[in-house]
This record gives C-alpha cells, structure tokens and sequence, in this order.
C-alpha cells in the first residue's frame, strides 16, 4: 500500500515539472558552464605579473614617495630616451 502512495507521489510531481526548458534556464546554462582555459607559460607570467600589481599593499608610506617623487631634468632624460626592447 505505501507503494502505491510513493509511485503516486512520484507521478504527481513529475506531472508537475515543466517539460519545457524557459529562455532563463538556457541563458542560466550558457552563462554558468564550465570554462577551461590554457595558458602558455609566458601568458602564466604576465598574469601573475599583474595580480601582484593589483594585490599589493598599498601603505601611506608608498603613497607619498609616489606623489613628491624628485623629477630632475636627468632623470625625465632617462625615462624618455631609456632602450626598449621588443621581444615577441
């Protein structure tokens, strides 16, 4: 007897479920879905790069030697004239 209340239970609630899959359940899908990604190691490097930038500790300290930084005509003559090199 209690197996037929289960299996109507059951019945009940699949009857229930909708058999259609809604527009916000597959944006849902699409924006939720599992991304792999493959990095070569200088990609690897530059990211790690950039996140040590962004997650550093910012103090007071830093903040004003940053600001009131002594800009001298050599110095601005080694900034602007400095050798780059480009490496692909």
């Amino acid at each position: 007897m209690e197996e037929n209340n289960v299996t109507q239970n059951v019945n009940a609630s699949e009857k229930a479920l909708p058999t259609k899959v809604g527009p916000w359940t597959k944006v849902k899908n699409f924006l939720f879905q599992e991304v792999k990604i493959e990095m070569t190691p200088k990609q690897e490097k530059v990211l790690t790069e950039v996140r040590d930038f962004w997650c550093q500790d910012v103090t007071k300290e830093k903040v004003h030697n940053i600001l009131f930084h002594e800009i001298t005509a050599q110095s601005m003559k080694d900034f602007w004239f400095q050798k780059i090199e480009i490496t692909l």
